[in-house]
C-alpha cells in the first residue's frame, strides 16, 4: 500500500476511536451526575433522619424527666 493511502487510514481509524471515545465519555459523565446526585439524595435522607431521631430523643427524655419527677412526689411506697 502506498504511504498516503495507510496514512489517510490510519488518520480514519484515529477519528473513529476518538469519537467512540467521546461517545464512551460522555456517558460515564452522564452516570458519574446520577451517582452523585444519589449520593446528595441520600445525605439529605440520612441528614433529616437524624434530626427526626434527635427530635424524637428530646421528647423521650422530656416525658422520662416528667414521670420521675411526677412519680418522686407520689405518697405511693411503691413508686419510692
Amino acid at each position: 500500500m502506498e504511504a498516503k493511502v495507510i496514512r489517510f487510514l490510519y488518520s480514519r481509524r484515529c477519528k473513529e476511536v476518538r469519537a467512540q471515545l467521546v461517545e464512551q465519555l460522555k456517558c460515564l459523565d452522564q452516570q458519574c451526575e446520577l451517582r452523585v446526585q444519589l449520593l446528595q439524595d441520600l445525605q439529605d435522607f440520612f441528614r433529616k433522619k437524624a434530626e427526626i431521631e434527635m427530635d424524637y430523643s428530646r421528647n423521650l427524655e422530656k416525658l422520662a424527666e416528667r414521670f420521675l419527677a411526677k412519680t418522686r412526689y407520689t405518697k405511693d411506697p411503691q413508686f419510692k
